[in-house]
């Protein structure tokens, strides 16, 4: 039961820096700042696939949004139905809640994803995932010998 949403999470997590692809503004820090602007530089996009990205960007910012504030706030009500009275079938359903927004944020940001993808070229593809690659070999932990 939790392969699928599981799986949907290692995906987006795989995909996510094609949402750094079409960031507004290489200078905004909201949006992770100088390094997203070396991804686009090494991907060498055109002026017509800037576009592109930052419109498929724009169809689902709402949308994401939305079911991000909705997601905080069953959290939210969720933490504090844990230390109230609430019955556990009335905790058992805003928990429920919760996963079923989580879900539908993973799957927004899967399909934006998968739309930014088919934006890039297949060499543009290679060299994000060698780009991927090299940043999570690069945030591993590295535990200190001693």
């Amino acid at each position: 039961m939790l392969k699928k949403p599981l799986a949907a999470l290692l995906v987006c997590s795989a995909l996510s820096p094609l949402v750094a692809i079409a960031a507004p503004s290489l200078a905004d820090p909201s949006y992770g700042g100088p390094r997203w602007g070396a991804n686009l530089e090494n991907l060498n996009l055109t002026a017509e696939q800037r576009q592109r990205l930052q419109a498929v960007r724009q169809q689902y910012q709402a949308q994401m949004e939305q079911t991000r504030n909705q997601l905080r706030t069953a959290k939210e009500e969720l933490r504090q139905m844990m230390g109230s009275n609430a019955s556990e079938d009335q905790i058992r359903s805003k928990h429920q809640q919760v996963r079923q927004l989580e879900n539908q944020l993973a799957s927004l940001r899967f399909e934006s994803m998968l739309a930014m993808r088919g934006i890039l070229t297949p060499q543009q593809r290679q060299t994000l995932a060698t780009q991927m690659q090299q940043r999570r070999q690069g945030n591993r932990f590295i535990k200190p010998q001693q």
